[in-house]
């Protein structure tokens, strides 16, 4: 629960920057700034992973075998090396990143970029530490507080930073007002959360095991390169739009915008994923060696699913209220239940890796994202063009689709698990009915009123259909049992 909600919590601080952002950055200059931040954050996953290269990961199946101390030496200097050169590396090239990341002369922000990464990226071992000693307040504490600054920066500088009348900053906010106030507000959050871990850096010693390192490196690296992919899969579709869609920089950078704050109400989803996944992997592998392991992998599942349904449901049978979350940029709205439905798969496909993660068969994960990202670069490359940002949004759903589906068949061939398969299939079945008996509501019905009094409806009925199906197992959870009869 401190995992996950700490992570919700902290997600959501963010997330709710949304309409914050929608109605102070209005008309074309704000879709444009809106547009900038969207595509920029595009690229940082990508960084992310290249500066950690499957760390957290290999240390949390290493710290079941391997001396901890130890294992957390080596991997602290390898990352303190690696992310010095990957640093410098952007330093000199700073230029011609900074035109391919649409910041103009602005090549101070490239050296920015390169501080808030690789700041990041020290501090992931020191959290992956206190979730392997079992230590969720501490994290929870670093990692919601890192985020309250960086949203407490963004709102003090946009809304109350024309106020402060002191030359040099006036000078300041003038020049880096839109995306460099983001920018810093990320730097700043950066350096305090790292400031924050100074416990777990104190016990680090510049110590190598060289052997140790060949092993955590061969372990990490397939997850290096899925990880690439995974990221080709989510992001690549936005840098090909600005590369394949016809149109000037500017006026592709503005869809952007637009196809991000579609986005933004699809992440609700993805909030719930990211949570689970910071939850789940440690837990999966804390009970790896139980005997009815598999039953409680294929039950997890069966109630992520339920869930994701419902969150599904809660955007889109009530958009009319969602829509207002993101002010005037609602041109691409209609896409956000194709990206709802992708960040679905995507999370069953994060349940299915436990398979190869477990079977130290991570070269799988390799292949499947390998896969999925052939399939985004080759749908979006033919449709881009003629489709725009609809493509970005219909290629997601393909190619999650098609990892989810491979991450399942040979997962059942090497570490079979009795998911209840047509179970799912039914609840997300249902799920889609519904939609499309709301969809159908609201195509003939003008009065919004009325359109939130179906979703309402249809929302309970969902809950309902879910409690008669599941009603013997909600007898043996904790609190909703003593209710259910």
């Amino acid at each position: 629960m401190w995992y996950g909600v700490s992570t919700i919590a902290g997600r959501m601080l963010t997330y709710l920057l949304t309409p914050y952002l929608a109605y102070t950055l209005t008309g074309e200059s704000g879709r444009y700034i809106i547009g900038q931040y969207g595509y920029i954050y595009t690229l940082f996953p990508i960084m992310n992973v290249l500066y950690t290269y499957g760390m957290e990961t290999s240390f949390f199946r290493f710290s079941k075998t391997e001396d901890t101390k130890q294992l957390y030496n080596t991997q602290t200097s390898s990352m303190l090396v690696t992310t010095l050169f990957f640093s410098v590396c952007l330093l000199i090239f700073n230029t011609q990143i900074a035109d391919f990341a649409q910041l103009g002369e602005h090549t101070e922000y490239v050296a920015w970029c390169a501080a808030i990464i690789g700041l990041d990226a020290l501090s992931a071992l020191p959290f992956a530490k206190l979730r392997n000693d079992n230590r969720p307040r501490v994290y929870a504490f670093t990692k919601v507080a890192g985020i309250i600054v960086f949203v407490c920066t963004i709102i003090f500088l946009f809304s109350f930073g024309k106020n402060i009348h002191t030359d040099w900053f006036a000078e300041w906010y003038n020049k880096h007002y839109g995306i460099g106030f983001i920018l810093f507000a990320n730097l700043l959050q950066a350096a305090i959360t790292l400031l924050l871990l100074h416990r777990e850096w104190r016990v680090y010693q510049p110590k190598v095991d060289k052997a140790l390192l060949k092993r955590v490196l061969t372990y990490g690296f397939p997850i290096l390169i899925a990880g690439f992919a995974g990221q080709i899969n989510d992001t690549l579709n936005r840098v090909m739009f600005m590369e394949l869609h016809p149109g000037t920089n500017a006026e592709n950078v503005k869809a952007i915008g637009s196809f991000t704050m579609a986005l933004r109400l699809a992440v609700l989803i993805n909030l719930v994923i990211q949570a689970f996944k910071m939850a789940a992997e440690p837990f999966f592998f804390s009970i790896a060696k139980d005997g009815d392991a598999q039953h409680t992998y294929a039950r997890v599942m069966k109630w992520f699913v339920v869930i994701m349904a419902l969150m599904f449901l809660n955007v889109v049978l009530f958009m009319d209220v969602w829509r207002f979350f993101i002010g005037e940029h609602t041109q691409a709205i209609y896409l956000v239940p194709v990206m709802l439905l992708s960040y679905i798969f995507l999370g069953i496909y994060y349940n299915l890796t436990v398979w190869y993660k477990l079977t130290d068969r991570t070269y799988f994960g390799t292949y499947i994202m390998g896969i999925g990202a052939v399939v985004t670069v080759i749908f979006n490359w033919l449709l881009i063009p003629v489709w725009g940002y609809d493509a970005c949004a219909w290629g997601t759903l393909l190619c999650y689709g098609v990892m989810m589906y491979l991450s399942f068949m040979w997962g059942q061939k090497y570490y079979p698990i009795p998911y209840e398969v047509g179970k799912m299939a039914k609840y997300l079945g249902v799920m889609l009915l519904l939609y499309g008996v709301q969809a159908l509501i609201s195509r003939y019905v003008d009065v919004a009123a009325i359109r939130i009094a179906s979703g309402t409806v249809l929302f309970a009925g969902y809950l309902f259909y879910i409690f008669k199906q599941e009603q013997n197992e909600l007898k043996s959870f904790p609190f909703i049992g003593k209710y259910v009869r």
